[in-house]
C-alpha cells in the first residue's frame, strides 16, 4: 500500500509539472513578436552629386540583430519634387542586422529616405532627410515629416478571380497612423466602374481589405485615409498589375 501511494504521488506530480510546462509554453507562443527597431544610418552630410554612396539601415528585434528580414527597401525622392517621383530599391544584408544600398544622387537638394522593412508579419518604415550638394539646392524640409507616408504593399502577386489582400502601411509624424478610416478605391485602367473596399486596422498603422479582381490587367488603387476628430485626411494612388 505504501509503495502504491508513493507511485500515485509521483504520477500526480509528473502530470502537474507537465501541465505547468505546457501552460508556460502556450503563454510564450501567444505573445506577439515585438515590432522590429530600424535605424537609418547616414554618413556625414552633405552627400556628393553623381557619386555612389552607401545608405544603410540597422534592423534589430529584442535588441538582437535581424539578419533574415523579409526585405529592407529604401524609397528615395527629391523633397521638392514630391513622393510621386520616388524610386524604391532593395538593400542587401552585409553583416549582423545591417542592410546596405549603393545609391547615386543625380542632383543637388534635399531628399527623403524611407527604409521599408518587413520582418515576418511586421512592417515598419522610418524616414530620414538627406542633404545632397554643397548648396543643398533648396529650402530645408525639416517639417516634411509632418506629412503622411503611405506604402501600399505590392510585393505579393494579385491574380484575377482569386481573393486578394490589399495592405497599406500609413505613418503620420513618423508614427503609425492609428484609429483612421481607410478606404481603397479600385479602378481598372482599361476602363470601367470603380469599386470601394473598407479596410480594417490589423496592427498599428496597418490597414487591410480583401478584394477579388475580375479580370487581369492594370488597376489604379487609391488609398484614402482620414481621421475626422483630428481633421486629418489624404490619399495616394498606386498602380498594381493583376495576372491571369
Amino acid at each position: 500500500m505504501k509503495k502504491a501511494a508513493i507511485l500515485m504521488t509521483a504520477l500526480i506530480l509528473t502530470i502537474f509539472l507537465t501541465a505547468c510546462a505546457d501552460s508556460e509554453n502556450s503563454g510564450s507562443e501567444d505573445q506577439a513578436a515585438p515590432i522590429p527597431e530600424v535605424e537609418v544610418l547616414l554618413d556625414q552630410q552633405p552627400y556628393p552629386i553623381n557619386e555612389p554612396v552607401d545608405i544603410r539601415a540597422e534592423v534589430t528585434q529584442n535588441d538582437e540583430p535581424v539578419p533574415d528580414a523579409s526585405y529592407v527597401k529604401f524609397e528615395i525622392w527629391n523633397t521638392e519634387e514630391g513622393q510621386d517621383t520616388s524610386e524604391t530599391k532593395e538593400a542587401e544584408h552585409t553583416e549582423a542586422g545591417i542592410y546596405e544600398l549603393s545609391y547615386t544622387f543625380e542632383q543637388e537638394g534635399s531628399y527623403q529616405v524611407i527604409a521599408h522593412t518587413q520582418v515576418g508579419d511586421l512592417h515598419t518604415m522610418p524616414q530620414k532627410e538627406v542633404k545632397v550638394g554643397t548648396g543643398h539646392g533648396g529650402h530645408s524640409m525639416e517639417m516634411e515629416s509632418s506629412k503622411f507616408m503611405v506604402h501600399l504593399m505590392t510585393e505579393e502577386t494579385f491574380s484575377a478571380g482569386s481573393e486578394s489582400m490589399l495592405t497599406a502601411h500609413i505613418n503620420h509624424m513618423e508614427e503609425p497612423f492609428t484609429g483612421g478610416q481607410v478606404t481603397y478605391i479600385i479602378t481598372p485602367e482599361a476602363g470601367g466602374e470603380s469599386s470601394e473596399v473598407t479596410a480594417e486596422e490589423k496592427q498599428p498603422g496597418e490597414y487591410q481589405g480583401s478584394y477579388t479582381f475580375e479580370e487581369a490587367g492594370n488597376y489604379t488603387v487609391t488609398v484614402v485615409y482620414e481621421q475626422e476628430e483630428k481633421e486629418l485626411e489624404g490619399r495616394k494612388e498606386q498602380t498594381i498589375e493583376v495576372t491571369e
